[in-house]
């Protein structure tokens, strides 16, 4: 690109922090954010992603809030389809960084293994295990298992398993079998001892004959974007209600294609520009020493979004699921056990004897689960005080939320706060060294 096209490409935004570019521009978008302080200059940053996805467009943004609060980069912006081979003007650009969403063999072999500043930032963490920053996989998973369990479901699904959701396979099996739940995986391979159900005598596609053989209710999990929605249809095609029959949550959180489907899909929701204003600061540390990245981060889940494909109560008695009910649209409002039973017309004795045995804990039990629950989502996606996580959980002071909520979890509220909004690092894998 010669100096003239280049020029026209470059604008200088006034504070916003947003990335703007012009329509119908097939060369690369160079995007001065910021002027660098004085006796510095301005690093040069390529950003590698494939825009057309949600979680792409999400760390853009992220980096974008990062680039607002500190000194300046240049950066050039491959505005790529999906698929779209690597430019050739990557392959002689020396710039200072590199943040890509693709593998490590898509990029030029200048930038790989060859000691320089690059960090991947993409949707799930592989086998490669290439110095990055990911979704934590495991913690999202561990969601989406207890949130299946906490509406009474003792059967659990997981599908597909492939090469690229093998991780996330076998957290969502070694979750839901900790918790006492039988488990089938939907693969062509047997997981880990897991062994996948067999075709039988059920009609329809493959996914469908497996999820009519599974026993009802049962809840799956489904650890793939599209994959999702290849279960709704095929739940349809067995005249498998949903989510009566099965309960469906998405590991993934593509809101649009969640709130689209139908029914609308359960998910775990993701912070998608913290994982970009995570991979900023990495790469931003890895140019000042000088040398690439060497660390996995891993960022925890912002929490679930629940919709209609998992709304439902798996309990064959009509006054549990009615008290269930109820404690779950009131608990957080002082509603006590006797009230409960009060507002069923039922003796506070038989019902607590009927929740013994069906679920194992009393009323009184599963008004304070509810209430830590709800203490849990503020503590991890609010920075409220903890007074006011005390007041909307349904605790009467800091104090009582402090000593239950140390009794069943085992540490304090604000232990739990730092560990959920705390990223995991993991040792990441040596460099291929392809290229050198």
């Amino acid at each position: 690109m010669d100096s003239a096209q280049r020029r026209a490409l470059l604008w200088k935004s006034e504070g916003s922090g947003e990335l703007r570019a012009g329509q119908g521009i097939r060369l690369p978008m160079h995007i001065r954010t910021y002027t660098a302080p004085t006796g510095l200059s301005a690093r040069e940053v390529a950003l590698v992603v494939e825009s057309a996805t949600s979680f792409s467009r999400g760390v853009l943004r992220g980096v974008s809030q990062w680039m607002a609060q500190q000194a300046g980069w240049l950066i050039t912006v491959d505005d790529r389809v999906l698929g779209a081979p690597i430019p050739g003007w990557l392959i002689g650009w020396s710039g200072d960084g590199v943040i890509s969403g693709l593998p490590e063999r898509a990029l030029p072999k200048t930038w790989r293994g060859a000691g320089r500043p690059v960090v991947y930032v993409r949707d799930r963490l592989t086998t490669e295990r290439l110095p990055g920053i990911y979704p934590d996989d495991e913690a999202a998973v561990r969601l989406a298992v207890t949130h299946l369990v906490d509406r009474g479901l003792r059967h659990i699904g997981v599908c597909p398993v492939t090469p690229s959701t093998a991780l996330r396979c076998d957290a969502a099996v070694r979750f839901a079998a900790a918790a006492g739940c039988t488990v089938d995986a939907y693969t062509a391979e047997p997981l880990r001892g897991v062994r996948p159900k067999p075709a039988g005598k059920h009609g329809g596609s493959a996914l469908g004959r497996w999820l009519a053989s599974l026993p009802r209710p049962v809840g799956v999990i489904a650890v793939d974007d599209v994959q999702v929605l290849n279960v709704l249809k095929a739940c349809r095609d067995q005249g498998l209600e949903v989510p009566d029959d099965v309960a469906v949550v998405a590991v993934t959180d593509d809101d649009a294609l969640g709130e689209l489907a139908t029914p609308a899909v359960t998910s775990v929701t993701h912070d998608r520009a913290r994982l970009g204003q995570e991979a900023a600061r990495v790469l931003e540390h890895s140019m000042i020493a000088g040398r690439p990245a060497s660390a996995v981060v891993l960022v925890p889940p912002a929490g679930i979004a629940v919709r209609r494909s998992s709304d439902v109560l798996a309990v064959a008695d009509a006054d549990i699921r009615r008290a269930l009910t109820l404690i779950k649209e009131r608990a957080c409002s002082e509603l006590s056990a006797g009230q409960v039973a009060t507002s069923l017309g039922v003796s506070r004795k038989l019902l607590d004897r009927k929740f013994q045995q069906t679920l194992g804990r009393t009323i009184h039990d599963e008004l304070q689960r509810t209430r830590l629950a709800e203490a849990k989502r503020l503590l991890a996606e609010t920075d409220h005080k903890l007074l006011v996580v005390s007041v909307r959980a349904g605790f009467t002071h800091a104090a009582q939320l402090c000593n239950v909520f140390k009794s069943a979890v085992g540490m304090s509220p604000m232990e739990y706060r730092r560990t959920t909004q705390t990223c995991r690092r993991l040792a990441a894998s040596a460099p291929t060294g392809r290229g050198r």
